[in-house]
């Protein structure tokens, strides 16, 4: 991380700990509408204008270590498939043949050599182009070069896989913005996936995300193990661009170093800071990374309907070598099971209660801005149809850093 950037995060971590009132820069966080969390038609304006025009994590390059290697990605709505070419690219194309539109391949994940659609045995290279086709003589004017697989917007950023539909986006890396450089030390390509956690919960993706933007609960709901490490008054963040967030709050002196992995775990990349402090980065529209030098997850939001949602832990380590994953990470995963059922037995009670006719506008603090951030990127992503009751304020703009 930059120096001048982390003296920042560390000057106010230290002021946050003293402070008795918000600081002098603060302003009042205007109110959320409760609607945002159930109407069916926002719902809808979300799936038409969120994620299939947005950029949205799909695999980490170590998922596809070799030619042939694919995995499919149908979040967003559309059937995906991502594959790693002979010339070592990754790309992604719509699972679907181009003719009558069966997918090209059916398992989650695996090795091809051709993608080959299990319905007539249409066959497709790894660059998507279409290579044979049974009883071609059957076929008038059969132009096999106009008929390959349908692409898909695919960039790579240190290691991690994006997709989009949207053909006219902007590039990964701008949309991206101050992360890619925030989030270097992380040493992306060195990282290995070792293990998915999935929970179905129900609650709005939106309440869902919320909950990952802040630890002013922490003491509440997490009293017997987040509490015990981390010292939530320090608390700093950060609104970023395009709807993305950094967040750090300090571990407790008492603490410090309880959680560091040994040698052989721990990621040699990451700085001082991040072994400090608990340093989380908002990928909009729906990720929420709490990165760390040990084994860490992304946390997945993914809505399911307008209230419910499946919370998917995505877990990466720095690589070890050969042999097993080693068994601290796995042991962190286990014990992070703990801080992720405290946190999802709250959701449905709080869904429950959104939808009431008791739900008012909810009034949020300074140190919870990164909810209204990322409400409001929402509302920039779907354009001016957002219904008026249901918008969220203008306001906080001025205070993104770019």
């Amino acid at each position: 991380m930059d120096a001048t950037l982390e003296a920042t995060i560390r000057e106010e971590l230290a002021a946050n700990s003293e402070r008795t009132a918000p600081p002098s820069d603060a302003v009042a966080v205007p109110p959320i509408p409760a609607g945002r969390y159930h109407d069916p038609a926002m719902f809808e304006l979300e799936q038409a204008r969120v994620w299939r025009r947005t950029w949205l994590f799909a695999a980490h390059e170590s998922e596809l270590p070799q030619a042939g290697s694919y995995t499919t990605f149908d979040r967003a709505g559309a059937p995906i498939v991502v594959v790693r070419g002979t010339d070592g690219e990754i790309r992604a194309f719509y699972n679907s043949c181009r003719h009558r539109g069966a997918p090209v391949v059916r398992d989650a994940c695996g090795t091809a050599k051709r993608l080959t659609c299990q319905y007539h045995s249409w066959s497709y290279d790894l660059a998507g182009e279409l290579r044979a086709v049974p009883e071609a003589r059957s076929f008038v004017d059969l132009d096999t070069a106009q008929l390959g697989l349908v692409p898909v917007r695919c960039e790579t950023w240190e290691g991690w896989v994006f997709v989009n539909e949207d053909p006219d986006a902007t590039p990964l890396v701008e949309f991206l913005g101050p992360l890619c450089e925030q989030m270097r030390e992380i040493d992306g390509p060195s990282l290995r996936k070792i293990g998915t956690q999935t929970h179905h919960v129900a609650a709005n993706w939106k309440a869902m995300v919320d909950a990952f933007l802040e630890v002013y609960h922490i003491r509440t709901v997490h009293p017997d193990n987040a509490a015990l490490l981390y010292d939530d008054a320090t608390t700093t963040v950060a609104m970023l661009p395009n709807g993305h967030s950094r967040l750090t709050v300090g571990v407790k002196p008492e603490m410090m170093g309880i959680m560091d992995p040994s040698p052989i775990a721990d990621n040699p990349s990451v700085g001082q800071l991040w072994r400090e402090t608990s340093t989380s980065f908002g990928w909009f529209p729906n990720i929420v990374a709490p990165l760390d030098t040990g084994a860490f997850p992304l946390l997945c939001m993914w809505p399911l309907d307008h209230r419910t949602t499946e919370l998917e832990l995505q877990w990466f380590a720095p690589a070890w070598g050969d042999g097993e994953i080693p068994e601290e990470h796995t042991v962190r995963m286990t014990l992070f099971e703990t801080v992720m059922a405290q946190d999802t037995a709250n959701m449905a009670a709080i869904q429950r209660s959104v939808e009431s006719r008791g739900a008012q506008p909810f009034q949020i603090g300074w140190h919870e801005r990164l909810i209204h951030h990322f409400h409001r990127a929402v509302d920039l992503a779907i354009g001016r149809d957002v219904p008026t009751e249901l918008a969220v304020s203008d306001a906080l703009d001025g205070f993104v850093e770019h």
